[in-house]
């Protein structure tokens, strides 16, 4: 299977990716910490027979949406915790429909398999090296690097670098002389959409023939985080300000979109590291791993949830008519304990039995957003009242 293949080679020569056992400063500043490990969730999905009903990019049960295909608004936990509550009532009813059995899920286990599914999500299908091939034309990039063995400039030799990481932080290092080349030679300014870099990348493997190839071993996010601060990254994307990496709406998804957007704004940022009388910092490969495990690490958690709007929902959702103060289940007993972990977890375990009092009480199935359940999760951490 595609996404099997393709994970077992991820997790074995490691992508430059988070590191899941390693703790990251995210949840100091009121996201919600989920130490979840990718190869676990993995098991995860297939021991619970989550592939009966998703596919993972084309790949398994047809039944549900395709879990490595999301529309990008769900990476969160928060995020994935209101998917699952959304897409409860449907997906029990098809459970029952194939006469699945409701597999119950632990705390840990819930962790990991959320750590698994947002692994994929930044992860890169296999690029289309046809339509590389293509790119190279349209783009120009033969009028400096001709597609023959030997020749200066020969991109084939680059084929033994097996994942955009290793291209971002070659292009990061070698721009300048790039950018100087294509003034000398009067070619315009290239610039990368979408998954054209995957696709570019995919070509020139083909070129590669039979080199060895060169991995990169996993990146660290507190190494990435020391480094952000270290290499001058935080003098120009300032926390919190109009071009924080950690809060950019439009940061990419994947692996090799990141690369692409770092090519396209390359010239910008060395003309704002000039300016503010900087040095270039070259970067080594495993910098560059680490940096973007830092990166990608601060996209996965949650902005702080509010407990006044998180008390709204509670009632606008009707989750008092079960849930409130005194009646059982009592959620006051939570306080303090209350994650998107624990949500998903509680949903999933309990949520049949949740849909038929719901379905007795004649109140409808109420749909929630990401925000409302980081609001929620607020306040029912403060207890309540």
């Amino acid at each position: 299977m595609k996404y099997l293949s393709m994970l077992v080679i991820f997790l074995l020569i490691g992508v430059g990716f988070i590191s899941w056992d390693q703790a990251s400063a995210a949840d100091n500043r009121g996201g919600y910490l989920l130490p979840g490990e990718v190869k676990a969730g993995w098991k995860i999905f297939t021991t619970k027979r989550c592939g009966t009903c998703h596919s993972i990019w084309g790949e398994g049960g047809k039944g549900g949406p395709d879990l490595g295909t999301l529309p990008k608004s769900y990476v969160s936990p928060a995020q994935l915790a209101a998917l699952m509550w959304n897409h409860g009532p449907e997906m029990w009813g098809r459970m029952s429909t194939q006469k699945l059995p409701l597999q119950k899920i632990n705390k840990k286990e819930m962790a990991d398999l959320f750590a698994f599914l947002y692994f994929i999500r930044y992860m890169d299908e296999p690029g289309d090296a046809k339509k590389g091939k293509t790119l190279m034309e349209a783009k120009g990039c033969r009028h400096c690097h001709p597609v023959k063995e030997g020749a200066k400039g020969d991109l084939g030799r680059w084929g033994m670098y097996t994942n955009p990481i290793l291209w971002a932080q070659m292009m990061w290092n070698h721009e300048p002389q790039m950018e100087q080349e294509m003034k000398k030679k009067g070619l315009p300014w290239v610039e990368f959409k979408e998954n054209e870099m995957v696709d570019l990348i995919a070509y020139i493997r083909t070129l590669s023939g039979t080199v060895e190839k060169i991995y990169l071993s996993p990146g660290d996010p507190r190494s990435g985080e020391k480094l952000y601060s270290q290499k001058g990254c935080i003098r120009c994307h300032i926390p919190s300000g109009g071009m924080d990496l950690g809060r950019k709406k439009d940061f990419p998804r994947t692996l090799g979109q990141l690369a692409g957007m770092m090519w396209n704004h390359s010239r910008e940022m060395w003309k704002g590291i000039e300016e503010k009388g900087l040095g270039r910092p070259i970067l080594m490969p495993q910098e560059m791993a680490d940096l973007v495990a830092h990166l990608f690490a601060t996209r996965y958690f949650d902005e702080p949830g509010d407990p006044i709007r998180g008390k709204a929902v509670f009632s606008n959702k009707q989750c008092n008519l079960c849930h409130a103060k005194g009646k059982k289940p009592d959620l006051s007993n939570t306080k303090g304990q209350i994650s998107p972990i624990f949500m998903a977890q509680t949903m999933w375990n309990h949520g049949p039995e949740m849909m038929e009092k719901m379905r007795k009480a004649k109140v409808p199935w109420q749909k929630i957003d990401g925000k409302e359940i980081v609001d929620l999760m607020e306040y029912l951490n403060r207890g309540i009242p």
